[in-house]
């Protein structure tokens, strides 16, 4: 068991570019904890990603922006938009256990439709712009769930539409 496991996080041969000081570019071999390590603080990674660090500066960064980009982490970002599309479009119910700002999120649905093509798109998205879009859905006290909160929802999404194309922080 121990041994599939490994095999799991670890591909053989598995490579990532960092950036080395005074070097440039330099391509490192993954070793399975630097997989754990990305796992394990894939709260944090995506802070330091959010704020703008690239992914490239280190290995633990690197792995985590591939794990973000990767299109079955874009599809599962895109089913989530969908569901918060659905809630909003039917009656409310008592069942929800995270009730949308439905009046909000019906206002703003051609700007979540726009990021669902997005998502499912071919071609490739920014960790960047893809920890964004995280943050906005984990937002409790966010535009999405509370229309007493003063920022626009429809520009929020506009950023990050604009964001998963973006290389660096869109400001």
């Amino acid at each position: 068991m121990t041994s599939k496991l490994v095999d799991m996080v670890t591909p053989p041969s598995r490579r990532v570019l960092v950036t080395v000081d005074g070097v440039g570019f330099a391509e490192l071999r993954v070793r399975t904890r630097d997989v754990w390590v990305a796992r394990l603080r894939a709260s944090r990674l995506d802070r330091r990603l959010g704020k703008g660090e690239p992914p490239e500066s280190s290995i633990a960064l690197a792995l985590r922006a591939q794990r973000l980009v990767r299109p079955a982490a874009r599809r599962e970002l895109a089913r989530t938009l969908l569901r918060l599309l659905a809630l909003a479009a039917g009656p409310p119910t008592a069942t929800v256990t995270v009730r949308v700002s439905r009046c909000r999120v019906r206002a703003a649905a051609s700007e979540l439709y726009r990021l669902v093509d997005r998502l499912v798109a071919g071609g490739p998205v920014s960790a960047y712009g893809v920890v964004q879009l995280k943050a906005l859905l984990a937002d409790g006290s966010g535009p999405l769930y509370h229309r007493d909160n003063p920022d626009d929802l429809g520009a929020r999404l506009r950023e990050v539409r604009a964001s998963l194309d973006a290389l660096r922080p869109v400001r």
